[in-house]
């Protein structure tokens, strides 16, 4: 190979390089509260890669197109992979930012109902102490004794849990995915419909988030996955929530004592109304699935759990109603 024909592919692997570099700088432009930056960048380069482009086109097209100098090419392909490993270096800082924005949503969120359950104690305390002034029956004054402690005892278990709600589920979602893949040996993705948010009530993503704890504890203690999967999509009648892994899965027979945390799984759905869908296959992994029907749909709530061994021998489907 002469020396011309290897400054050709230097020059070719050039373009490529720099062109590459555009499309990476116009995608993470979508991901970015301040793109101006990224533009700006992403212009430079696109000038440098018509630029290097045009001189590729000249030697094509010309007849007698000037000499290429080695240390020109080798220098614009240098500066070409130096800007490509800047950029693809930068790049996750743009998530960080993004996730720092969530966290601090999510902090915010909490002081708020934070302070809203403040206020609600302080008023049921007061309720009390204005009941036990004016003389009322102490059945009544057991009875406001007895509301506030379920009232404190379901914030002590969503607040333990780290599933208290507020307004966004998505940031709350990948908030709790996220502390929980800590103690995880495998990656979990995550993938949220962002219409979910416009179908879904407090009480409703709160039961969602303690299924989903309980669904991704048992995956990590148990299914020796290499990879796991949180998705939330919506349908036309449902809105579902599916948490899966590519670990060994189990057998009919554990499920038959509701072992794994699917009895406290089906407890939660059907307090939502909602449908358990339990597949499990040997050596192929387990997906838990919770359909919760849309405003104005009909609720068929259900708990399903099947499973078969890795020589498909056996597909065994049982359903225990739970609404």
């Amino acid at each position: 190979m002469d020396t011309e024909s290897i400054l050709y592919g230097l020059l070719i692997a050039t373009c490529l390089v720099h062109w590459l570099t555009v499309l990476l700088l116009v995608r993470r432009v979508r991901s970015t509260e301040k793109p101006l930056v990224w533009n700006l960048l992403g212009f430079a380069v696109g000038l440098l890669a018509i630029q290097k482009t045009y001189v590729l086109y000249i030697q094509f097209v010309e007849v007698s197109p000037p000499a290429l100098s080695l240390v020109s090419v080798v220098l614009g392909l240098l500066v070409a992979g130096l800007l490509l490993g800047g950029i693809v270096y930068l790049s996750p800082f743009l998530h960080l930012l993004q996730r720092n924005k969530e966290l601090l949503s999510v902090i915010e969120e909490r002081n708020v109902i934070i302070h809203q359950f403040h206020e609600r104690i302080a008023r049921a305390l007061h309720k009390i102490q204005i009941a036990m002034e004016v003389g009322k029956p102490a059945n009544f004054i057991i009875e406001q004794v007895a509301e506030m402690s379920r009232m404190l005892q379901v914030f002590l278990e969503d607040l333990k849990a780290g599933v208290l709600l507020g307004s966004k589920f998505e940031v709350a979602l990948k908030t709790l995915v996220e502390d929980l893949s800590r103690d995880a040996s495998f990656p979990i993705a995550v993938r949220v419909d962002a219409s979910c948010e416009d179908n879904i009530s407090r009480e409703q993503g709160a039961e969602f988030l303690h299924i989903l704890r309980e669904a991704i504890s048992n995956s990590v203690q148990y299914s020796e996955a290499t990879k796991g999967l949180v998705s939330v999509k919506m349908t036309a009648t449902d809105m579902i929530l599916e948490v899966s892994d590519n670990g060994k899965g189990f057998e009919v027979d554990l499920v038959g004592a509701q072992g794994q945390g699917i009895g406290n799984m089906v407890n939660r759905a059907k307090k939502i109304g909602a449908r358990l869908k339990v597949h499990s296959q040997l050596s192929k992994g387990t997906s838990v699935f919770i359909e919760v029907p849309l405003k104005g749909k009909p609720s068929d709530s259900h708990y399903s759990v099947s499973s078969s061994p890795s020589n498909s021998l056996l597909d065994a489907t049982r359903k225990v109603p739970v609404g």
